[in-house]
């Protein structure tokens, strides 16, 4: 009488594991990859929407709003601040949580504070402003243009 086994040998299972670890050691690097781009995306998004935010309340209200670090400087990967004045009374109106750690923003040189005006144009500084992103090897850039307009990865023109 012939008896079957039923089940797997250690050969196959063997075989199977080490296609299963093949194909997560090619998986988990474009996983990895994948995080960090939406994180690069959202945290950029973020920044574009709070611009947003400080040039339509400048409209709404028919004042100027300025956009700078809370803590003051240049250090705008921190925590953000909107206020809706440019004087030393400003309120504020919206706090923008801090960039993730290990991102980096880069604006033109010497712009301490984005301020839009009534009409939601720019009213300082007097030109585009840059905004480079960056963290690890993902970038992005944001252009705010004297208009008030917000590129992302474009050029005003």
């Amino acid at each position: 009488m012939e008896h079957r086994t039923k089940g797997f040998t250690l050969i196959e299972l063997l075989v199977a594991l080490a296609i299963l670890l093949i194909l997560l050691t090619m998986a988990v690097p474009a996983f990895t990859r994948s995080t960090q781009t939406t994180r690069a995306d959202t945290e950029i998004a973020d920044l574009k929407r709070a611009l947003n935010v400080a040039r339509l309340e400048a409209i709404d209200r028919g004042s100027t709003t300025r956009v700078r670090p809370t803590a003051g400087g240049d250090v705008w990967s921190g925590e953000l601040a909107i206020y809706d004045g440019t004087g030393a009374l400003a309120n504020v109106l919206r706090v923008v949580p801090a960039m993730s750690n290990g991102a980096t923003l880069a604006l033109t040189s010497g712009v301490a504070a984005i301020d839009f005006n009534s009409l939601g144009g720019l009213s300082s500084p007097s030109s585009e402003v840059v905004i480079s992103y960056g963290r690890g090897v993902q970038s992005r850039t944001l252009t705010v243009c004297l208009n008030g307009r917000i590129l992302l990865g474009g050029r005003c023109g």
